[in-house]
C-alpha cells in the first residue's frame, strides 16, 4: 500500500493530480470497545509488509470507546469535530481540543466523553506507527501563499477550509494522496492542514 514511485521529470504540470480520499467511501470497522467506528484512510506498508504508518478516522458515540492497535504500536491522536473528548494514556487523561495532538505510548487508546454532552458523535483523527521504528513525521498548519511541502510528503488531510494540489481538491472530510517522490505546492487561503510525512524525510518548520 507504498505510494509507488514515478519518475521524476521535475514539472510540476506533468504530474499527475493526487488521489483524493473521500471519509464517507471508507468502510466501516467497529471500536475495539463502545459505540463508534473506525476508517482507515492510508496506511503505508514496508516491502515485507511491516507497517510505517496507519491514518485512521474515528467516530466515538459512546460515553467511552477502546481503540487497540497492533501489539508495539504507538499512536498519535488529533482532535478533528464534535464534542470534545478526553484521552487516556499511562501518564495523563487530558481533554483534546480541535487540531491538538496527543501522543499515546501504547497500543491501546482509551476514549471518554462526558456525560453531559451535545449529541452526536465527536471524530478523532489517530495516527498509528510502530514504537521501535522511527515513527511518521506529520505537521498542523495553516497554509500560507509561499507553502511548499517537499519531498516526502505522503498524505495531505484537510481540517479546515479547501485545499488544492495539481487539480485535487480535498475539503473537510477528505484527503489527498500524494506522491511522496516529488516536492507539492499546495493552494488553499487559511486552509488549515494535517500532513504525514515518510520516516526520516525533512519537511519546513
Amino acid at each position: 500500500m507504498s505510494i509507488p514511485a514515478e519518475e521524476d521529470d521535475g514539472v510540476e504540470a506533468d504530474q499527475s493530480p493526487p488521489r483524493v480520499i473521500r471519509f464517507a467511501d471508507l468502510p466501516r470497522q467497529p471500536l475495539d470497545q463502545g459505540r463508534g467506528s473506525a476508517r482507515e484512510i492510508w496506511a503505508d506498508l514496508d516491502h515485507d509488509l511491516t507497517l510505517r504508518w496507519q491514518l485512521r478516522v474515528v467516530e466515538i458515540k459512546d460515553s467511552t470507546g477502546l481503540l487497540v492497535g497492533p501489539i508495539g504500536t504507538h499512536h498519535y491522536v488529533v482532535g478533528l469535530a464534535g464534542p470534545q473528548v478526553a484521552v487516556r494514556n499511562n501518564e495523563s487523561n487530558r481533554v483534546l481540543r480541535r487540531a491538538h495532538v496527543m501522543p499515546v505510548r501504547s497500543a491501546t487508546v482509551c476514549f471518554e466523553r462526558p456525560k453531559l454532552r451535545p449529541p452526536g458523535a465527536s471524530s478523532l483523527v489517530v495516527l498509528t506507527f510502530a514504537g521501535a521504528a522511527e515513527p511518521p513525521e506529520f505537521s498542523i498548519r495553516t497554509l500560507t501563499p509561499q507553502a511548499e511541502l517537499p519531498a516526502g510528503a505522503q498524505l495531505l488531510l484537510a481540517l479546515r477550509g479547501t485545499v488544492r494540489v495539481n487539480g485535487a481538491e480535498a475539503a473537510p472530510g477528505s484527503a489527498l494522496l500524494l506522491d511522496a517522490t516529488r516536492s507539492h505546492r499546495p493552494q488553499g487561503v487559511s486552509a488549515h492542514v494535517l500532513t504525514v510525512h515518510r520516516p526520516g524525510s525533512h519537511q519546513d518548520p
